[in-house]
């Protein structure tokens, strides 16, 4: 179901006179385009570094979150191979131990290229 913000609104406004608050008019919105779990999806990306450390960011990146499994891109066979034999579970668990609410079900380590934030 596809929800586009002038038909929530329509539909919210509908049977009321006068103005109201945008506050709940807004979070309705956000909520019902799914906007709420891609802003926390994108709070795995901002948080990886703390999350896993210096070590591990520096030969493992967060390539993509989609239904919640997140793919990490590694630099080297030896780390691929660490990460997914011991690292893991802990990752994924102190990743969603940092969120709202447990997001990441699943992490998928691959080798692949790694992109850093770019410094502000």
């Amino acid at each position: 179901m596809c929800y586009h913000a002038d038909e929530v609104v329509r539909k919210e406004r509908e049977g009321k006179d006068g103005p109201e608050a945008i506050g709940p008019i807004v979070r309705e919105i956000i909520s019902r385009l799914g906007l709420k779990e891609l802003t926390l999806s994108s709070r795995i990306f901002e948080i990886w570094d703390t999350v896993v450390g210096s070590s591990i960011a520096l030969h493992a990146r967060p390539y993509s979150f989609r239904d919640g499994i997140l793919t990490v891109n590694v630099d080297s066979s030896v780390w691929l191979a660490q990460l997914e034999r011991y690292r893991k579970r802990q990752i994924r668990d102190k990743l969603n131990n940092h969120l709202p609410h447990p997001l990441v079900k699943r992490v998928v380590f691959r080798f692949g290229e790694l992109t850093f934030p770019v410094e502000k």
